[in-house]
């Protein structure tokens, strides 16, 4: 677990989130009494103890951070707490100095966001942040804590700093696969190999708001703006969510009937979609619809798939994973881990990602177990 610390004082110049020029002294908007000095810790649940996918990713990795300071007015009508003051370094600063006043505040830690503007609270908490504002290195974290900021001036030896903590949590989930083996035994395909060509997210949800309220499905299912990759791959997409949402042509790992399990090690970063199998949708309309993730290869050695290296005549292989899937798990949730563990697979896919061209397949099973994320499932599938 990593944490920041923040100096808070009353005295000394501070930024503002406005692009145009930033004033030394910028007039505070709550009247009272200056003189508050605010000490907070910011603190970032650190990625899973055992993880082992892939190189480290850095996913508690601090590269900006902006706080705001509001009013502590009302928590039933947040516009009313208006704006005191922010500060904004994009220098991975860990202490910062900011003028207040004393009194009740609500400050909220916005981490690795784009520099915002917002003159009162409930323009922040309504404010959507996008998936590709994030990348593995850079994933977008928010936090807020409630203060009542005391007068303290230590040259006068009066009071003392005001402390608080402010957790900040991940807005993105994140979905990972760790090894992939066959059991083609008995079966027609049985001697043949399996190469990965690709892995994929469809159906990502594309935005999710700076309090962490996930779209609903009424928003799902009243545009296709709310999605991406809407059940198929988009190359219109933002590159910076391609990036996070999987790899086309990319991937060349075969697996043979004697390899055992070949590891995978992919990750993917997705924002928290709602839909449950049982409103799940996958005809061409907006609507709600599962998170799914997409393996796309070629079967080769066996009769009319081509014999040991050839390719030409492979069998084209899709497998489709909804994400989770699992009677406990209803939706993907902001700052929760999603670990395949393993995926066996006994026999040949669809010929397409597309919802038509999937089979059945049989049971899945799942089981969850909470991470340091804030959330961590553990997904076995066998097909």
């Amino acid at each position: 677990m990593r944490k920041i610390i923040l100096t808070w004082l009353a005295a000394g110049a501070l930024l503002s989130c406005q692009q145009t020029a930033v004033p030394e002294e910028p007039e505070l908007r709550q009247t009272g009494t200056p003189g508050g000095t605010l000490l907070v810790n910011l603190i970032i649940p650190g990625a899973p103890a055992t993880k082992t996918l892939g190189s480290s990713t850095e996913e508690d990795r601090v590269n900006t951070l902006q706080i705001f300071v509001f009013k502590d007015i009302s928590d039933s009508n947040p516009a009313l707490n208006v704006k005191e003051t922010d500060h904004w370094v994009s220098d991975r600063s860990t202490t910062l100095t900011l003028n207040t006043y004393v009194g009740k505040k609500k400050v909220w830690a916005l981490v690795n966001a784009p520099r915002q503007s917002f003159d009162n609270e409930e323009a922040l908490i309504t404010h959507y942040s996008r998936l590709e504002e994030n990348t593995p290195t850079h994933l977008v974290m928010v936090g807020n804590v409630n203060v009542d900021v005391g007068e303290y001036n230590a040259a006068a030896s009066l009071g003392t700093p005001t402390p608080a903590v402010i957790t900040v949590r991940r807005l993105a989930a994140r979905i990972s696969i760790r090894n992939i083996r066959l059991d083609f035994t008995n079966t027609s395909l049985e001697g043949c190999h399996l190469d990965i060509k690709e892995a994929y997210i469809l159906n990502a949800v594309n935005t999710v708001s700076l309090a962490g309220r996930a779209r609903t499905q009424s928003e799902l299912g009243a545009s296709s703006s709310c999605w991406y990759n809407l059940e198929a791959w988009n190359e219109g997409i933002p590159a910076a969510a391609k990036n996070l949402l999987g790899e086309r042509g990319n991937l060349n790992l075969s697996i043979g009937p004697t390899t055992g399990a070949q590891d995978l090690n992919r990750f993917f970063y997705v924002y928290p979609n709602v839909s449950t199998a049982a409103n799940d949708n996958t005809d061409a309309s907006p609507s709600a619809r599962l998170t799914r993730l997409i393996l796309h290869g070629y079967i080769r050695g066996a009769a009319g798939r081509g014999a040991g290296d050839d390719v030409a005549h492979a069998e084209e292989s899709y497998y489709c994973f909804d994400i989770p899937k699992s009677a406990d798990v209803a939706s993907i949730e902001g700052n929760h881990t999603y670990d395949i563990e393993s995926i066996t697979i006994t026999m040949a896919g669809g010929t397409s990602d597309q919802p038509d061209k999937r089979p059945k397949f049989g049971k899945v099973s799942a089981s969850v177990a909470v991470g340091i994320w804030g959330g961590h499932t553990t997904l076995t599938y066998e097909l």
